[in-house]
């Protein structure tokens, strides 16, 4: 069977940022962003949209590099560009994209977030700072959210549980050998200790960047169970919509 026909453009959320949008034929009024990774708004990135798409969401990834993207061979300078991200700047970027979303047709209370990795980071950051706005965040092996020693300019971000709006999916690999396996438990803690809901998943044999298709690190049996649960977990939190499963 040929799958559902889908538009995808380029959009202007602001005069200095821009984002990839993929939509379905219809407007569904759900509506996901999705954060990029660490290596720009890529192939990857537009692939993910275009999933959600096809699966019946609104679907859009803003430029949080403004235009910089790295190979994933170049991952010194990808790295280094991660500092250049500004919390704060980011949040206001996400926040630009979720307002485009609504004006696509997709509504506040059916709005979602996914990040991986750099994204699923800020996913997380995002459930806290526009949570009144959204109905499900997932990060996927999004590090720094709970680290034991801060890396770089990135504040970890446990401090805001307390502050999550919607309910939080996290899904990690259980060989990710960038985010150990007592961030899982920190997270869980502060979680629960703050009367939260969410899943936090670790699926077996997985390394790093398990769901990036076009990465030597990709594994496709935990790639496709991450996304059952992120499907499922939409499904449940967006009131059991009628988008179907990518």
């Amino acid at each position: 069977m040929a799958a559902p026909p889908l538009q995808t453009q380029s959009v202007t959320l602001a005069p200095d940022v821009s984002g990839y949008l993929a939509k379905p034929n219809g407007v569904p009024g759900i509506g996901v962003v999705v954060l990029m990774e660490a290596f720009g708004l890529n192939a990857f990135v537009k692939g993910v949209c275009n999933r959600f798409a096809r699966a019946g969401y609104l679907a859009l990834a803003p430029d949080l590099y403004h235009g910089d993207t790295f190979a994933y061979t170049d991952r010194e300078r990808a790295i280094a560009r991660i500092g250049g991200v500004d919390d704060d700047v980011a949040m206001h970027e996400v926040g630009l994209a979720l307002d485009a979303l609504t004006r696509q047709g997709a509504y506040d209370g059916r709005l979602a977030i996914i990040g991986f990795c750099m994204g699923g980071r800020l996913a997380f950051l995002a459930n806290a700072v526009h949570g009144e706005r959204l109905a499900a965040s997932v990060s996927m092996y999004g590090g720094g959210i709970a680290p034991a020693v801060p890396r770089g300019s990135r504040k970890p971000l446990v401090d805001r549980a307390a502050d999550l709006g919607a309910p939080q999916l996290l899904i990690y690999g259980a060989l990710d050998a960038s985010i150990a396996s007592d961030e899982h438990a920190r997270i869980a803690k502060a979680l629960s200790d703050a009367n939260k809901r969410y899943t936090l998943a670790v699926l077996p044999d997985a390394p790093h960047a398990f769901a990036t298709f076009d990465r030597e690190s990709y594994h496709a049996g935990a790639a496709e169970a991450a996304w059952r649960m992120t499907f499922g977990f939409f499904v449940d939190t967006l009131m059991g919509s009628a988008a179907a499963y990518g």
